[in-house]
């Protein structure tokens, strides 16, 4: 039996080990003895454990005993990592077969012993090219059973690993196509071609938040073993769609733009050409005094298109302008503005208050915010009410533990209530008449907002208005 044994053994191309119940080597093949580095005929006679890692050498006569008692063929430690032991006591990883073999002389297990080390750096090499890869990728199986998923898809859909793994593919699709999706796989696995999924329509994932993430997804059919998978490479295109209706938002203000501003230039521009025509009439025809009027009628149009030109210039900077973010110092704006809008403040009889109360610094783009604020206070203070005996402007700045908060607040005339919803679009006033303007001051605080990343808002009345800017500290931007 021994020779036939060692002849059979020593032919397979795999290692090979003839174990007895006493867990005895009794054959060990050349190729068994070349794996764990043994010389001819070493291993003969010696406990199996020692092949075995330090960990389960104690444990391993009760696994001998338990095999024998219920002798089938079978894979050896299933569902967990094996590792063998050369004689220099190295460690590395191994797939082991059991067969039982019964004799004359009794029931022995034949054991067949694979290096598994290439395999598992060809996988540890293939996981770390699937996770280094932008896209998100899963693959399912007919059954839209999730086999394998990558790192860009936990960064997606919010779900570790551990989470995905195994779990239908319906938890990752919204709500109203997780009944009739399977059969679209189903569809999909009939007549399976790479294309991509949902053309002509909107795609979108569920997050494990329960948000919902526009996608584009493509569709690869794979056959292993038989067997059809399918592999979904999948984008967050969410960046793409916001800069798209940012892009068509910019497009549609830019038309708009371009009407208003043709029509507020070229209409004071026909005007004074009218008047140019009176204004030379009147002096062939002696009329100092009209021809003067005249003049000064041009003389204001040309004012009022001078700050229309330079409201649109600095519109048009307001987008393309960069500026390092750096505390604001709101005392020295404060000190600043009293200076700057004196000659305002004192004409009007306007009083500008002040409560800085904030204990958190605001980090910001300082320009960009003294614009904003020059432009809420220099407006209430032109739209005072002339009548009352104690105008006032207040600027209120404090904080919360997310958000640092300013208010911009005056006893004025207010806006009218049915113009609230125009507040912050291009070329809006609200009243006629000495206050000059272009109607495109609040637009640019918008603009000049979002470029801060801050939210604003009002509220107003008869009694008087309040802009609220709100922006989040520092240490609560993600």
């Amino acid at each position: 039996m021994s020779s036939l044994y060692q002849e059979i053994f020593d032919r397979s191309p795999v290692a090979m080990l003839l174990v007895d119940e006493q867990s005895n080597i009794q054959i060990a093949n050349i190729h068994a003895e070349e794996l764990f580095e043994y010389a001819p005929g070493e291993l003969i006679g010696q406990d199996v454990s020692v092949l075995l890692p330090e960990g389960m050498r104690k444990k391993h006569p009760g696994l001998v005993k338990g095999y024998f008692t219920s002798p089938l063929p079978r894979q050896m430690g299933i569902g967990r990592n094996l590792f063998g032991v050369k004689k220099d006591q190295s460690q590395f990883p191994v797939e082991v077969g059991l067969n039982p073999i019964q004799d004359e002389k009794g029931l022995y297990v034949m054991a067949s012993v694979i290096d598994i080390s290439e395999r598992l750096r060809a996988e540890e090499r293939f996981k770390i090219a699937l996770d280094a890869t932008p896209s998100g990728m899963v693959m399912v199986t007919k059954t839209g059973v999730i086999e394998l998923i990558n790192k860009a898809t936990e960064e997606i859909f919010g779900y570790s690993r551990d989470e995905l793994i195994g779990e239908k593919i319906e938890m990752l699709v919204p709500n109203e196509f997780r009944t009739p999706h399977p059969s679209f796989i189903r569809s999909y696995v009939k007549d399976a071609e790479p294309r991509a999924m949902g053309i002509g329509r909107e795609l979108f994932g569920k997050h494990k938040s329960g948000k919902l993430i526009p996608l584009e997804i493509g569709l690869r059919p794979i056959v292993f073993e038989d067997d059809v998978f399918v592999i979904s490479s999948i984008v967050d295109i969410t960046e793409r769609r916001k800069a798209e209706k940012e892009l068509e938002m910019k497009t549609q203000e830019i038309q708009e733009f371009s009407y208003r501003t043709s029509h507020d230039l070229k209409a004071p521009l026909l005007t004074m050409d009218g008047l140019a025509d009176y204004v030379l009439q009147d002096i062939n025809n002696g009329k100092n005094e009209s021809a003067s009027e005249g003049a000064e009628r041009i003389k204001k149009l040309t004012g009022k298109l001078n700050r229309l030109v330079e409201d649109i210039l600095v519109l048009t900077k307001a987008d393309a302008t960069t500026e390092e973010k750096n505390v604001f110092d709101f005392d020295q704006y404060v000190s600043d503005a009293k200076e700057k809008f004196e000659i305002l403040l004192t004409g009007n009889q306007v009083t500008l208050e002040t409560t800085l109360i904030h204990k958190k610094p605001l980090v910001t783009q300082g320009t960009r915010l003294t614009q904003v604020l020059d432009n809420l206070i220099s407006n209430a203070i032109k739209y005072c009410k002339k009548d009352d005996s104690m105008p006032y402007v207040r600027l209120n700045v404090f904080n919360d533990t997310k958000k640092i908060y300013i208010q911009v607040e005056d006893n004025g005339v207010g806006i009218p209530v049915e113009s609230h919803a125009e507040v912050f679009t291009m070329f809006k006033r609200f009243y006629d008449g000495e206050v000059a303007g272009s109607g495109l001051g609040l637009y640019m605080i918008k603009k000049h907002m979002q470029k801060l990343e801050g939210e604003i808002s009002f509220e107003s009345s008869t009694k008087g208005t309040v802009f609220y800017l709100e922006f989040m500290l520092a240490d609560h931007l993600s």
